[in-house]
Parts: structure tokens; C-alpha cells; sequence
């Protein structure tokens, strides 16, 4: 049945407007109960704004029936090079783009197109929704909307609703698996007894190993030579340490931890959301690499998510040899354009398609062409490339 009522539209554009309806953004989670939704939770969001906002211009489009929240769309406002776009809110560090809609029965095309006028109301020049898992309420929204070439992508998971208990998963295990398993459990128990646990915000070490977390993951990245265009922006940490979790709900932000005797050996931040838990982000003692010390959290942290009853562990999107290896499920992602203006339209049909998967070819190789004088261009590139 459809609800009475017309609806009205709003865009919140501060950090004060968007804390005023904290409440009304909470209920309308629990009412969608989107398991990929948690980049668009409110705890995530408002906590970003607060840390990057004076970056970027935050424009989070709010549709309502009367006092009710039908929808939201956290979008932002980031202007590069002259072009004005319309990006979804958090990017870099939001690793899904969607949005939340009230099941109560309003038709979709009716929140498309409500949705579309607030965004021509930006006055930007081109949309981007990047990363749009399939199957969810904003890629049925964003149907008719020009996919970018070359954009698609995957979200390897591993289905834990199978699972009656950690011991079950260990159960099932192929024989290689197994072994290979034992011998890196028993290879790092030579160094000290191995102690795992999950903690939560209000854990007085938490802020503390977050930061630690961060940190062995910045030692992975000049390790292997790579860049990450969300670790370069100042304050990454502080908002990470920031973010919400509640143990008693198992609900939003938590931190695994691997120690070897007193010897913090791997942790993994990580975020639960109605049942769907977020691997965002795994760092590992370098020195203790031969070991894989890595593995063998992963491996205690999908036990400790079966046995409380959490049906997927979400190794987010960008395919790769180990996520194949942990994964039994793959989940398309698309990233959607759409051009407001005639600089918006050089963009998602030159720049966009072919210009920058170009460039991104060219960073690929840089080492090889440029040797150290790569390593000056990298960060550069890298930024450049997000655009």
C-alpha cells in the first residue's frame, strides 16, 4: 500500500544540519536494515564531515513524508582542475556508494526522480557514483545512468551463514587448507602463545592499537611500493578512532587483535552492520611477514564472527589472489556517471573512459621507465588518478 503524503526534499549541507537529524538518519538504518549500507550510516558519515568537512562541501540529499526520513544520499561537493562533481560522501575511504530508502511502498521511480532534481540543483558539473554494489537501492536507482567503461568491479565476501560454529568452518576445510593453517599457527606459537580477542571503542587500548593498526598498514604500503590516496590525507586516523561500535549490539566499529606473548603480531579494524562485517582495514607486523601472522587473524577473526552469528565477511571490492583464497562469493560493482553540463560531459566521456585509465597505465609503469624519480610522482599521480 502506498503511504499518503507528499514528498519534500532537503539538503543538508553542515555538519549542524546533519547532527540535527542524528536520530531520524539512525531510524531510518534500522528500518532499511541494508547489510552494505554502514558507508552510509550515520556515525560514518557525520564523523567524516566533522574530520574532512572543511575539505570538502558536504551535500547530503534527505527526502521526507512529513516528519519521516524516506531517504538519504550522503553526496559532497569537491571541485578539482575547474570541474565541479558531485561525489559520494567519504570518498576515499567509503568503500560502497548507496543510499538509504524506506521500504514503505514508494514507488522507486518516484525517489529517482526526486533524487535526480536535488542533484541537478548542485550545480555541479558531473555526478559520480563509484562503486555501487549490485542489488542494492541505489543501483536500481541509477539503472538508466551511463556506466563508466572500464569501471566495473567486485566485492569478494565469504557466505558464514553456513556455518554453524568456528569448529564447523575448521571442519569443512580442504586438507591443504588445514595444513597450511596448522603450520602457520604452530610456526608463530614458537615465538610466544598466541592470544586473540575483538575489542570495541570503549576498550582503553583501542584508540591506541587503531593507530598501531594504521601504522603497520603504512609500513605495508612503502614496503611494497605502493600508494594509498586515503592514508595521504591528514587526520585519517583521528576519524577512525572516532568511529562508534557498541559489543552489546554487535554494531559498528571493532578491532581484532593477534598477539604473540605481550607482541602485538597482526590486528584488522573492521565494522559490523546488520549482520555483514567490513575487513576495512589489516596490518601485520612487518618483521613477522615469513609467518604470515596476517593469515592467521583473518583465519580467528571469520571463527569469531560465526560463532556470533554474522553471515558475511566482506573483504570489500578490487579482486585479488588472497581475497579468492578467503572468498566463496563475488558481488558486482559499478561505478555510474552522469554529466550536468557541457565540462561535465568532456569529463565522463573523455576524461573519465579514456584519459585517465590511460594515465593510470602509464603510473603503472613508472618504476620501470623512471626508477627512483617515480617515487616523487607517485603520490601526485595517485591523487591526480582519483579524480
Amino acid at each position: 500500500m502506498r503511504p499518503g503524503g507528499s514528498i519534500t526534499s532537503r539538503v543538508l549541507r553542515t555538519l549542524e544540519e546533519i547532527e540535527a537529524i542524528a536520530d531520524a538518519w539512525r531510524g531510518l538504518e534500522r528500518h532499511c536494515a541494508d547489510p552494505l549500507g554502514y558507508f552510509q550510516s550515520y556515525d560514518w558519515c557525520s564523523n567524516w564531515v566533522r574530520q574532512f568537512g572543511h575539505e570538502h562541501k558536504p551535500y547530503v540529499v534527505t527526502l521526507w513524508r512529513g516528519e519521516v526520513l524516506v531517504a538519504i544520499w550522503p553526496r559532497m561537493i569537491v571541485e578539482l582542475a575547474g570541474i565541479r562533481r558531485l561525489e559520494t560522501l567519504g570518498a576515499p575511504h567509503s568503500q560502497y556508494c548507496g543510499a538509504l530508502v524506506r521500504r514503505d511502498g514508494t514507488p522507486v521511480v518516484e525517489i529517482a526522480r526526486h533524487l535526480r532534481t536535488a542533484v541537478r540543483a548542485s550545480k555541479c558539473d558531473v555526478t559520480i557514483s563509484r562503486a555501487v554494489p549490485e542489488g542494492t537501492m541505489l543501483a536500481e536507482i541509477l539503472a538508466d545512468k551511463a556506466e563508466i567503461r572500464g569501471s566495473t568491479n567486485m566485492a569478494s565476501m565469504l557466505d558464514l551463514s553456513g556455518f554453524a560454529s568456528a569448529e564447523d568452518y575448521t571442519a569443512r576445510l580442504g586438507k591443504l587448507q588445514k595444513r597450511n593453517r596448522n603450520r602457520r599457527r604452530n610456526h608463530l606459537a614458537r615465538l610466544g602463545e598466541l592470544r586473540f580477542e575483538v575489542i570495541w571503542p570503549d576498550h582503553p587500548d583501542f584508540a591506541g592499537l587503531v593507530r598501531e593498526c594504521a601504522a603497520m598498514k603504512r609500513r605495508w604500503l612503502a614496503e611494497t611500493g605502493r600508494f594509498s590516496t586515503g592514508f595521504s590525507m591528514g587526520g585519517y586516523e583521528d576519524f577512525l578512532v572516532a568511529l562508534d561500535g557498541d559489543a552489546g549490539r554487535l554494531s559498528g566499529a571493532c578491532l581484532s587483535v593477534l598477539r604473540v606473548g605481550d607482541k602485538v603480531a597482526a590486528l584488522e579494524l573492521g565494522f559490523i552492520r546488520h549482520r555483514h562485517y567490513y575487513a576495512y582495514i589489516g596490518g601485520f607486523d612487518w618483521d613477522l611477514r615469513d609467518l604470515s601472522p596476517g593469515k592467521v587473524q583473518m583465519d580467528l577473526t571469520v571463527g569469531w564472527l560465526i560463532d556470533k552469528g554474522v553471515g558475511a565477511y566482506d573483504l570489500l571490492i578490487n579482486p585479488a589472489d588472497y581475497k579468492a583464497s578467503w572468498t566463496n562469493k563475488a558481488v558486482a560493482v559499478k561505478s555510474r556517471a552522469e554529466a550536468l553540463s557541457w565540462r561535465g560531459r568532456l569529463y565522463a566521456s573523455a576524461w573519465l573512459p579514456s584519459l585517465r585509465p590511460a594515465l593510470k597505465q602509464l603510473h603503472g609503469q613508472l618504476p620501470l621507465l623512471m626508477g627512483r624519480f617515480a617515487g616523487l610522482l607517485k603520490p601526485a599521480v595517485c591523487l591526480l588518478l582519483y579524480v
